[in-house]
Formats: structure tokens, sequence, C-alpha cells
């Protein structure tokens, strides 16, 4: 995926010197939206970038992103451009951007309590793969190594699994496809008093399992209309809640309130 990277960065950083971006931005978000899904396949090329190259480079489309986002003149297709390409990025936290990222991995395929054949396989197929160069398809492996070893519950020691299913949340991590309650939960140490007061109400209204709450706002008392900042913070909270209700809810007006109800899937 690091080939991948690099020429959406040059695409991205060409088009932008040149103040024509909108075509760029679509274009890398379908593609890079294809390559996160498989649609694309990624195939090495012979190079040898450790997963903090592609953070490094995810970090810098970032940047470019940001710039774009926060212009006078960006318009609503650009921004919607940029919110497609945000969550295909590879995260570019602290711990994958250090010299030796994901080195979980290698303790893992040298345990000591492991048949030989499973430590080559999870050699082979993950380990070296993953710091050769890292793409979705290493979640896919290992998503596929972890029912494995699963399966028949004490065929494998507990304190193996529990470090392969570490090396999981780390992947998942890492390639942005947490559910929004691990994605919020990883960011939260970054947020202020009033962000951490947001995401509490949130997880409990998730976890409120279909009881009804009512929430009334003093928006006189919100500094709305007056803090560029807030509203900002504010429109990240709102697509990040409407992404994940549109999946399972649908919403409805009764009177002055909005009623949000949950869709539970019908036997077949």
């Amino acid at each position: 995926m690091g080939t991948s990277l690099e020429v959406m960065c040059e695409l991205l950083v060409g088009n932008l010197e040149s103040g024509d971006w909108l075509d760029a931005l679509i274009f890398s978000a379908i593609y890079l939206k294809w390559i996160n899904t498989g649609q694309i396949p990624c195939f090495e090329d012979g190079g040898h970038p450790r997963p903090n190259r592609h953070a490094e480079i995810s970090r810098l489309i970032f940047r470019e992103l940001e710039r774009i986002y926060c212009m006078k003149d960006t318009s609503l297709q650009e921004v919607l451009s940029i919110r497609k390409i945000h969550p295909c990025l590879p995260s570019f936290k602290a711990e994958f951007t250090a010299s030796v990222p994901l080195t979980r991995i290698r303790d893992v395929a040298h345990w000591g309590d492991i048949p030989h054949d499973l430590k080559l396989q999870i050699k082979h197929t993950i380990q070296n793969k993953l710091h050769r160069n890292a793409g979705p398809e290493d979640l896919v492996a290992t998503e596929a190594m972890l029912a494995r070893i699963t399966r028949n519950p004490e065929e494998y020691s507990e304190a193996f699994v529990e470090q392969f299913k570490i090396i999981h949340h780390e992947l998942k991590d890492f390639s942005m496809l947490g559910n929004l309650t691990e994605q919020l939960e990883s960011i939260k140490e970054s947020f202020d008093d009033r962000s951490l007061s947001a995401l509490t109400l949130f997880l409990e209204c998730k976890e409120s399992d279909g009881e009804v709450i009512r929430l009334t706002v003093d928006y006189s008392k919100k500094p709305l209309t007056v803090d560029a900042v807030f509203r900002m913070q504010l429109g990240h909270v709102l697509v990040l809640l409407a992404s994940s209700l549109s999946a399972s809810s649908v919403a409805h007006r009764t009177g002055k309130d909005v009623v949000l109800s949950k869709l539970d899937p019908q036997p077949q």
C-alpha cells in the first residue's frame, strides 16, 4: 500500500499547488476506497518500507487535506471528498510512526508453546508481509488466523490467544477500521472537558438499549454562533454520530422532538 499512498500524495500535492484540486480529491477518495475494500489488489514492488513509512505519508496527506478544509473558498464538494478520504488513510499515531512499529507480531511468531508449522505460517503470511509492505490484506490474513486459533478454545494457550487478539486490534487501529466507539475511545485523551462530556453522553445513549432518552439543550448558552473552533468540533462530532446512527436507526419528528428508533434486523 506504500506505493499507492505515494502516488496519491504526489497527485494531491501537485494539484494543490495549482489550486485545481477537486478532481484530485474525488479520484483519491475513490482510489483509496477501492484499495481498502480489496477491489484493487495490492502487490509488492520489491521494496521494504516498514509500516511507519505508510504512517508518515498518511500524516503528510492529512496535513494537506486540513489545509484545504480550512480555506475560505473550499467548496462543499471538496469538503465531502476530504471527509471520504480521511477514514481511508492509515493511522499516524506515535506508535505507528516509531522506527520499528508493530513488533508484537514478531514475538508471537516465535511463541514457545505453539506448533512449528503455525509459527512458520504466522511468520511468512503476516509478520514478513506486514514489515515489507503493510496493507488491508494483512488485516484479512490476521482475522483468518485469529478465527483458526480460537476455533477450539483449549487448543492454544490463553496468553498466546490474548496476544494475537491485541495484534488484531492494533492492525484495525492502524488501518482505521475500528468501530466508532473504538476510534473515539482511542483519541479521548486529547479531548477537552466539553468533548469528554459529549463522548460520555454518546456512550450512555449507545448503551441505553432502546430506552427513550430526552435531552434539552439551551443553545443560547452555547458558543455555537461565536466560536469557530467549537463549530468545527461540533461538526466533526455530528458527522461521526450521523455515520453511526444512519446504519442502525431511523429518525422521525414528533411535535418538537426528534425521535431515533433502532432498526433491529428481521429474521429471514
